[in-house]
C-alpha cells in the first residue's frame, strides 16, 4: 500500500467506537486539546477535541517523528 493509500484508508476508517486519548495537560475542561487514536495496521488519526470531524491521518513513521521532535524540544513544535 502506498503512503497516500494508507492516509486515505485512515480517513475512511469508521472511528465511531474509537478510543481517543487526550493529554493530561489539556486543562480542566479537556476541550482545548488534541486527541489521538491508533488504527491497527494503518497508523494514527489526530483531531481537535471540539472540531472532531476535522482529522489528520499519520503513518506510524510520521507520528513517531512528530512525537520525537516534541520530546527533543525542536523549534516550531513546542512553545
Amino acid at each position: 500500500m502506498t503512503k497516500e493509500e494508507t492516509l486515505k484508508a485512515l480517513l475512511a476508517t469508521d472511528l465511531t467506537g474509537a478510543e481517543w486519548t487526550k493529554s493530561s495537560f489539556s486543562g480542566s475542561t479537556g476541550q482545548d486539546c488534541l486527541e489521538v487514536t491508533r488504527v491497527a495496521g494503518l497508523g494514527w488519526v489526530l483531531r481537535h477535541s471540539i472540531l472532531t470531524s476535522h482529522m489528520i491521518p499519520l503513518t506510524d513513521a510520521e507520528y513517531l517523528a512528530h512525537c520525537n521532535g516534541v520530546k527533543a524540544n525542536e523549534p516550531g513544535l513546542v512553545p
